[in-house]
């Protein structure tokens, strides 16, 4: 699959450990290849793989929730990226899932997720900057409000097409996000990427972004 998509950079869910991703890296033909265990009871992680080298590769897995807990069971990670023109950086994470939160942890990470993807535009205004990964809930959730509630962050992928599940389970999980008034340097819509091959190598599918970052 990431032979075919040839993405420039990748985020990955549920990675089981960094030698894993190694050996992916080396058969996708990537040179750089990045992951910090987290916490999560499966042994899953986020990761990174790219083509284009890293300026800083920021772990947010120390933070904490409003009880004292670890916001991240898997990390929330910013890919910062030497890219021609204009820099990238990527603010990317996988929320926890219905299967052990009501929705008050993804809130608190979204919001968490929102802050961070502000805070870097702030701070990066020369760079263009993503945010999403599997945030584990459907565009108008309430858990998903923080991040996507007042629109500044578009969702640019196609309406009522699912990213995980078939059927009537299918959901839309998984979200790359440009901020509003940088939407200029996507070319076209957001592409999810299907097929048998995807559907053999994982329950959830791609999502694509064509950035002229210039």
């Amino acid at each position: 699959v990431l032979l075919r998509i040839d993405a420039d950079v990748v985020v990955l869910q549920e990675v089981e450990n960094a030698g894993v991703l190694g050996r992916l890296a080396a058969r996708a033909g990537y040179p750089e290849a990045r992951l910090v265990e987290g916490f999560d009871p499966r042994g899953i992680d986020v990761a990174a793989l790219s083509r284009l080298p890293f300026d800083a590769y920021v772990s947010h897995l120390g933070e904490r929730d409003p009880l004292g807990h670890p916001l991240w069971p898997r990390d929330c990670v910013e890919l910062h990226l030497r890219a021609p023109g204009r820099p990238l950086v990527v603010v990317a994470s996988h929320l926890s899932s219905a299967l052990s939160d009501d929705g008050t942890r993804r809130a608190w990470q979204a919001a968490r997720l929102r802050e961070i993807s502000d805070g870097v535009r702030a701070a990066r205004p020369d760079a263009v900057v993503l945010a999403g990964g599997d945030l584990n809930d459907v565009p108008g959730s309430a858990a998903l409000a923080p991040l996507l509630g007042d629109g500044i962050w578009e969702d640019l992928a196609p309406a009522g097409v699912a990213t995980w599940g078939s059927g009537a389970g299918a959901s839309r999980l998984d979200y790359l996000l440009v901020a509003r008034d940088e939407a200029r340097a996507v070319l076209g819509q957001a592409a999810i990427v299907d097929g048998a091959d995807v559907r053999a190598a994982s329950d959830h599918r791609p999502v694509m972004l064509d950035l002229a970052a210039r």
